[in-house]
């Protein structure tokens, strides 16, 4: 594009150029006295060749040499009226008198070297040269034209060039906040897009390594309180059990029943561990799919996963439609994901409220949604999300998704799984 316009330029430029020449020399020959001055000249020249050659009655055919090297002149001789020879070395018959005389080209007296005196008509043209200058001149300004427009703007494109350049430099050293220019459409601008999208995923890569950075800090930190305390009191209660210091069977079973408190506030903090583990790290084994029907699933997942929610006290809303597909699963895995789940539902939960679990198949998916209401807790602290991280992670390995958003005060999951197509 910007070689055409270029281009057109320069045509355009040499176009004018060409036509100014060809005005001011068509000036000229319309002038009054620029064929008497042409003439005058053009009668010199040739005296000046008699004088030098002497030329004579005898040889006078040195005459048409002198004829034809003045290329831009029209000259034929005559002596006693009768043409003797023309610039084009034809010779004119004698009674080609009236013909000549009805041109309207005046005569000329011609003295030779010896005094015979000749007549010539003469008739002077612009030299071609002036001609050639004209459309020299037209094709130079023309090309300068070209070049210079080519220049000014392929010189737009090289401070882009270097801008980026400076750029990359800005980001190159450590700065990789600082926005790349975007601007145009041309190759160019897909390498400043491309630059951009790289710089932006160094930037995720690096909010990624920072979030698991703060998590591994976060994790070490509440592992090395949390698991102090505990422990603590699980040795000290065991320790109070195998040296039979209780007074009766009540204060053992009591020493028991911390003991289990302790054991499954362990395994909580191990599940912990497990889920930073696998949202940060790589898991610990392959997947081991099967095929298992999306109405047995949901079923389980009513009648037999939710049971610890019912026994806290909260209740269960259903509503499933017709589901006649199958899902490719791992158990496993899915149950570590219905363990979160239950584990967010005691800590967050609001048992007054029933847990709604809504599922359907659509477009060769499974859907679920899971909505249960938050309870009211004062001094909570924010979780991490390492669990529904987790949870997305396990699910997008069986080719599925899963996300979570709150209104108010209800939290909702939606967990799907592909079909499995026969």
């Amino acid at each position: 594009m910007m070689t055409l316009v270029s281009l057109i330029a320069g045509v355009l430029v040499a176009q004018v150029v060409e036509d100014i020449g060809l005005q001011h020399m068509l000036g000229k020959l319309q002038s009054e006295d620029y064929y008497d001055i042409q003439t005058e000249e053009c009668l010199k020249r040739l005296q000046n060749f008699i004088e030098e050659k002497q030329v004579t009655e005898d040889n006078i055919e040195l005459l048409a040499s002198w004829a034809q090297k003045e290329s831009n002149v029209y000259v034929v001789f005559y002596q006693n009226v009768d043409a003797l020879f023309s610039s084009n070395t034809i010779p004119v018959e004698e009674d080609a008198e009236i013909a000549l005389n009805g041109s309207g080209l005046p005569y000329y007296d011609v003295t030779l070297a010896d005094g015979t005196l000749i007549k010539a008509e003469l008739e002077c043209y612009m030299d071609n040269q002036m001609f050639y200058l004209v459309d020299f001149a037209g094709y130079s300004a023309g090309g300068l034209v070209f070049i210079l427009v080519l220049f000014a703007l392929i010189h737009q494109k090289i401070r882009y060039i270097n801008r980026l350049n400076r750029e990359l430099k800005i980001l190159g050293s450590g700065n990789l906040e600082y926005p790349v220019t975007i601007k145009g459409n041309d190759e160019i601008t897909g390498l400043a897009e491309g630059i951009e999208s790289l710089k932006n995923g160094i930037l995720d890569q690096q909010l990624m390594k920072d979030e698991a950075e703060k998590a591994n800090m976060e994790l070490v930190t509440a592992m090395s309180h949390d698991l102090r305390t505990p422990l603590t009191s699980l040795i000290g209660y065991l320790e109070l059990l195998t040296m039979q210091r209780y007074t009766d069977e009540a204060q053992m079973q009591s020493y028991l029943s911390h003991c289990r408190e302790k054991a499954f506030q362990l395994k909580r903090m191990s599940d912990r561990l497990f889920e930073y583990f696998l949202v940060y790290g790589k898991r610990e084994r392959q997947y081991q799919f099967q095929e298992l029907s999306c109405e047995s699933l949901l079923e389980d997942l009513c009648n037999s996963q939710f049971f610890d929610w019912q026994e806290q006290g909260g209740s269960l809303a259903c509503q499933i439609e017709e589901l006649s597909g199958v899902v490719r699963v791992d158990s496993d895995y899915l149950q570590r994901v219905i363990d979160n789940q239950l584990s967010n539902l005691k800590k967050y939960g609001d048992p007054a409220y029933p847990l709604e679990i809504r599922a359907e198949e659509k477009d060769g998916m499974l859907s679920i949604y899971v909505r249960n209401h938050i309870k009211k807790q004062d001094n909570l602290k924010e979780s991490t999300q390492i669990g529904l991280r987790t949870c997305r992670k396990i699910i997008e390995e069986h080719q599925g998704s899963f996300g979570w958003y709150q209104e108010g005060d209800c939290f909702t999951v939606e967990l799907r799984l592909p079909l499995v197509t026969s």
